[in-house]
């Protein structure tokens, strides 16, 4: 539309049915004693509720929308037997959770590791220090059992992961 052209646009009709629709409000809620110019903060605040509600009922509805959509594409891909094709957003994933794995591994490996020396510190009878505290032998032996299994689920969960279970 150019600037010479007479008409309101669609935007300026519907900011003033709003208008006249919050004034409406506000004049049904008028207090005995409020003055015109009250009523029309009055409405104005309404007016600004109006259109911040239904900004957030359109973004709202395009949300659902799109997870609409994304539903009818994975089941048509699906019930054609193809695979769907990857967007930017699954490549990112596959990238997250190949550093996940990967984080998974490592953690387990140390664990790993930590339960071993523990382990071999309660097979031959050392005592484990930290600073002033010693750790009984009996601890050493329950302490690598739990990096034990700490070292277990985390290979567990880091084959989980790339084998999508």
């Amino acid at each position: 539309m150019s600037k010479t052209d007479s008409r309101p646009s669609i935007q300026t009709q519907i900011n003033e049915s709003i208008q006249e629709e919050a004034l409406k409000v506000a004049r049904s809620i008028q207090k005995p004693g409020q003055t015109k110019e009250q009523t029309k903060l009055i409405a104005q605040g309404i007016a600004k509720g109006i259109e911040l509600y239904k900004k957030q009922q359109s973004a709202k509805a395009r949300e659902r929308d799109k997870a609409r959509k994304k539903a009818i594409k994975l089941k048509q891909a699906e019930s054609t037997g193809q695979q769907r094709e990857e967007d930017e957003t699954d490549f990112a994933w596959d990238l997250a959770e190949s550093g996940i794995s990967g984080m998974l591994l490592l953690g387990g490996g140390v664990f790993a590791v930590m339960a071993g020396i523990l382990a071999v510190s309660f097979v031959a009878g050392w005592l484990v220090s930290f600073g002033p505290f010693t750790l009984p032998v009996w601890a050493s032996l329950a302490t690598a059992m739990a990096f034990a299994g700490f070292s277990g689920w985390f290979f567990y969960k880091a084959v989980t992961l790339n084998h999508g279970q």
